[in-house]
């Protein structure tokens, strides 16, 4: 009878937590107006964070502190979004010519492959996927970030309140507890906002430094969409694994499609993989450390999950919310072989 109420007890507390799963999934999918809003927010604060410290750091008032940060990254940001919106522009209007070459590329390759037992007819595969359709996803993505860089103001209205009161939490904790739980708690969540922090900013930092090096490796080249391709790569840089690989394949084949058969594809593809080497296999694990490293299959899930909820924005955030979410799992005992299940 007891291991029956077990059985039960069991089940109801996993039906629960499926329940409640599909609660928090339907809600961030009805609340995502919001919450990319908040989430980006809550990125670019922690990013910014060490900024902020240095300013305060050299006697400079926080409130003032606070104020010329949010100016300069909200200037930085419209600017950015502005190049970039017309670097889109410029892309789609360059469109049906890279449609042609790509067109001749696959002729040449089926005719290569007529000397084959059976019949590979490689143009009509690729002919299913809609060239207008794939130009009118991209300039919704376009729309969708300028859209973003339109709501600016309500992800600054955020990061103020974020800075402004990121150092009441420890006296709230004070507060609302006994000192020796109060203490432990204060700690936990030190190690957790440093851990968060230097997670952020180093990463940050470092795409930052990924995205500039492949735009002026592009420029050097004389590639097209030099500047929308090193944004691309800063954004990808986040993804463990699968980003460095597709930041490094879609430069190189947009210089191969604009140069041909000749060696320029193939410097700028050594380029970019010992560019990426370098940042990715010594500057990357010396700074962040080894601890954060995140399983592939789990990444890889996670991106088609956030993707589906709340779309490109959600891919963009899926991975820095999962090693958040690790390093809160590292810093609860009871969560910690969670956290061990989540690395490679």
């Amino acid at each position: 009878m007891s291991e029956d109420k077990i059985t039960e007890s069991k089940l109801t507390r996993i039906c629960l937590i499926i329940l409640t799963l599909f609660v928090l999934g339907i809600f961030f999918k009805l609340t995502r107006a919001v919450l990319i809003p908040f989430f980006l927010s809550l990125f670019i604060s922690y990013a910014i964070s060490p900024l902020l410290d240095w300013l305060v750091g050299l006697k400079v008032p926080k409130s003032l502190a606070i104020t010329l940060i949010v100016i300069v990254t909200f200037g930085l940001l419209y600017l950015i979004g502005l190049i970039l919106y017309s670097s889109g522009k410029h892309f789609i209007a360059s469109l049906p010519e890279y449609s042609q070459k790509v067109a001749a590329l696959l002729n040449e390759i089926n005719s290569s492959l007529k000397h084959l037992p059976f019949k590979v007819d490689v143009p009509a595969i690729i002919g299913q996927i809609n060239l207008e359709r794939v130009t009118s996803v991209f300039l919704g993505t376009l729309g969708s970030f300028f859209s973003f860089m339109g709501n600016l103001i309500l992800i600054f209205v955020f990061i103020i309140f974020i800075l402004a009161g990121r150092d009441k939490l420890a006296d709230k904790v004070a507060r609302a507890f006994a000192p020796e739980r109060a203490s432990y708690l204060s700690r936990v969540l030190l190690s957790l906002n440093r851990q968060i922090q230097k997670y952020l900013a180093i990463k940050t930092l470092l795409s930052m430094i990924n995205g500039l090096l492949v735009c002026l490796i592009l420029i050097i080249f004389r590639v097209d969409f030099a500047l929308l391709l090193g944004f691309i790569t800063f954004v990808l840089n986040f993804i463990p694994s699968f980003g460095s690989i597709i930041a490094t394949i879609i430069p190189t084949l947009i210089a191969f499609f604009q140069f041909g058969n000749s060696l320029t594809p193939i410097w700028v593809l050594l380029a970019i993989a010992v560019t990426d080497s370098i940042l990715g296999n010594f500057v990357d694990p010396k700074l962040m450390g080894e601890s954060l490293d995140l399983s592939p299959l789990l990444v890889l899930f996670t991106l088609i999950f956030w993707g589906w909820l709340w779309g490109i924005a959600g891919m963009v955030l899926s991975v820095p919310l999962l090693a958040v979410l690790k390093i809160v799992l590292e810093n609860i005992p009871s969560t910690r072989p969670l956290a061990v299940l989540m690395s490679k």
